[in-house]
């Protein structure tokens, strides 16, 4: 027969603060040393820690921790060793020392420092307990002596303060404890020199000590010949790659604190905390963006619901750091959609080069890798928000373009290999006008060799159809830039037409395609022209390997599409530029396969467009419809519209039908039809 367990919810331990998640993990330790409370165990809901046991209240608890329980002794008593490693730049000192200490003090040292080759200092608990100026021994010191000299009434005040956040006592002041609670720093009135100094609790901090020294290095990840310095303590990651060049040397590591929602016994929370396993498949989370998508993935130990991420940097002085909190990443049960698809661009940010971690480094920053991951750990936290997959995939295609025109980095990095078509989904679950005529645009030439990819970034394809980075020079065939919208369009197409052998076929074809109101809205001016130019580089990037169905089309109502005279003229010339088969009414082919149009042709017509030569264009085109047997009847001499913009609609591709059903206004009508 199970017992009944008593449930206590303690609001004043949050996860708002890296030292009030250290608290909570004191409290569950000192609670599990009264043995009267049978099976207590621990769990974090709704942001607070909560505690479950036979026989416990509130009230019992305070009174165990007034009465009864000893805070453990606190002491730096490795330094003389750690001063003499640092000096002979070894690990040999702490080793012996270790070797000959009783367990409490080995569990205090393996909390702060790992030998390997050198010491290795866990970045919560600073240089072996020193942070800066912020000796956490003294700090402990004071706090131990605030609890038991003080008046019993504010002790106890003090205690439900820090248990339950009810402030009946006025806090004192304790100074260096900033670093874990940042409440407690110094707050400087804006442009003046008068501060008050922060105030805690003393018990918050003595209960975050006995929480920090649960952060015990991993003997097997020491033992690894792939350990790194911060791959050694539990949840401790890398800092994050610096986003600007101000950022560097800021940070010096990051803490992801785990919550998990189940009651857990302090051995389970201990075994947790010493694994501090996150994996991306058989790869070990290292950084912070990587804790991230295995957070996704379900790539962690099993119970942990939740993290939440901290960021120890410098705030106010080069000689302290903060705890600075962050986004909380939820953990999925199961291999998520969602990191499936960001896995994808691991291989390629693996290459990207890494940003300097001093500050005495700052001209080697590159910029590259910050942005990137960065927005991986947002979209981590918001996974199903469209903005957060359009952000994450902006940056992608711009770090790719910033690549491309670097002839350093061209040698250095790769090429990002094809991406799903699932990420266009993700980040335009219903995409308006301007993104389905860029998205028609990128899907040209698919995934071959005459991919749109190729007029967008100086990449080749191999024989497996991976995009690589073709040399160090970008290729002339690569002609995307930041200027007018309308004329890179244009010259894009012009590109594509001069590539092509004369007698070869029109090489525009696609996988998705406009609608005639789309395409006469983008002739009319009514949609945004940089919308359009800013997603066409980022949708180039995607593998657009099925056709476009008919439910995909934009939602528009064709009965309100009254086209103009550019809408008027495109459709008269796009049969020459359309890479497909037309058929007319009676079902006959509009061009035999001996006058179907080829490259040559179409060069000639578009240069006359682009020109404003119309009465040329429309003589040229009118030739090699009476070719094919067709006769359309004559526009008007006071044609007037945007031919620049004319000539840009051509790369847009439309359906067959839609192309015919404008081409068949200018069709004289058979003698059957009159």
């Amino acid at each position: 027969m199970s017992d009944e367990l008593r449930v206590l919810k303690f609001t004043g331990i949050r996860t708002d603060s890296l030292g009030s998640y250290l608290t909570g993990l004191g409290l569950l330790s000192a609670l599990s040393s009264n043995t009267e409370w049978r099976g207590l165990r621990g769990c974090w809901r709704d942001g607070c820690l909560v505690i479950a046991a036979k026989e416990i209240t509130q009230d019992n608890v305070e009174s165990f921790l007034l009465n009864e329980w000893t805070p453990p002794p606190y002491s730096r008593w490795w330094t003389d060793k750690q001063k003499a490693d640092t000096k002979a730049k070894g690990d040999q000192n702490i080793w012996q020392a270790r070797s000959t200490e009783g367990i409490s003090n080995v569990r205090l040292l393996d909390s702060h420092i790992v030998a390997v080759r050198r010491n290795q200092f866990n970045p919560v608990l600073g240089t072996g307990g020193n942070i800066g100026k912020r000796d956490l021994a003294r700090v402990y010191e004071t706090a131990l002596s605030l609890t038991s000299k003080a008046e019993r009434t504010k002790v106890s005040g003090w205690l439900r303060a820090t248990l339950h956040a009810e402030f009946d006592s006025p806090l004192p002041d304790l100074t260096s404890a900033g670093t874990w609670f940042v409440y407690a720093n110094k707050t400087f009135n804006s442009g003046q020199s008068w501060y008050r100094e922060g105030q805690m609790s003393p018990w918050s901090f003595l209960l975050a000590m006995e929480g920090a020294v649960l952060l015990t290095g991993s003997v097997a990840r020491r033992l690894s010949a792939n350990a790194r310095s911060y791959a050694v303590f539990p949840f401790v990651t890398d800092a994050l790659s610096p986003q600007s060049e101000n950022e560097v040397g800021l940070v010096r590591a990051e803490f992801w604190a785990p919550l998990w929602q189940y009651p857990a016994t302090l051995p389970e929370v201990r075994a947790l905390l010493e694994r501090g396993l996150a994996r991306i498949g058989q790869r070990e989370a290292k950084a912070p963006h990587e804790f991230a998508i295995a957070a996704l993935s379900a790539g962690v130990d099993a119970g942990v619901s939740e993290f939440v991420r901290f960021v120890l940097r410098q705030t106010t002085s080069s000689q302290v750091y903060e705890a600075v909190p962050g986004e909380r990443i939820k953990v999925a049960s199961a291999r998520s959609g969602e990191s499936r698809l960001i896995e994808q661009i691991i291989p390629w940010l693996d290459r990207l080069p890494y940003e300097p971690r001093d500050s005495k480094q700052r001209g080697k920053f590159k910029g590259l890798r910050g942005p990137v991951e960065n927005a991986i750990i947002r979209l981590a936290e918001r996974p199903n928000d469209s903005e957060q997959w359009q952000r994450l995939w902006l940056l992608i295609a711009d770090t790719q373009g910033r690549i491309d025109r670097n002839k350093e980095l061209r040698g250095r990095c790769r090429a990002l290999e094809w991406l799903d078509a699932e990420w266009f989904e993700r980040a335009w679950p219903s995409p308006p006008a301007e993104i389905h005529i860029a998205c028609a645009i990128a899907s040209i030439g698919a995934d071959n060799e005459t991919s749109i990819l190729v007029n967008v970034f100086g990449v080749e394809l191999s024989r497996t159809k991976t995009p690589l980075f073709s040399g160090e020079r970008r290729p002339q065939r690569a002609i995307w830039h930041n200027g007018d919208v309308v004329r890179l369009l244009a010259d894009v197409l012009e590109r594509r037409l001069v590539d092509t052998d004369a007698t070869s076929p029109i090489p525009l074809e696609a996988r998705r395609y406009c609608s005639p109101s789309t395409i006469n809205a983008f002739l009319s001016g009514l949609v945004d022209i940089e919308l359009i130019g800013r997603w066409v580089p980022a949708l180039s990037l995607i593998r657009w390997v099925k056709h476009q169905v008919p439910s995909e089309q934009i939602p528009v109502n064709e009965s309100d599409h009254v086209p103009d005279e550019a809408f008027l003229l495109q459709s008269l010339f796009r049969p020459l530029f359309y890479p497909y088969k037309l058929q007319v009414k009676n079902g006959k082919e509009l061009f035999p396969n001996h006058v179907r149009p080829r490259a040559a042709t179409a060069r000639r017509l578009f240069n006359l467009i682009r020109q404003g030569e119309i009465s040329e264009a429309v003589e040229l085109a009118r030739s090699r419809y009476l070719a094919a047997g067709r006769s359309i009847i004559s526009p008007p001499d006071n044609l007037g519209a945007d031919y620049e913009r004319i000539a840009a609609s051509l790369l847009i591709p439309m359906k067959p039908s839609d192309v015919m059903a404008g081409f068949n206004r200018w069709l004289h009508p058979a003698k059957s039809e009159r």
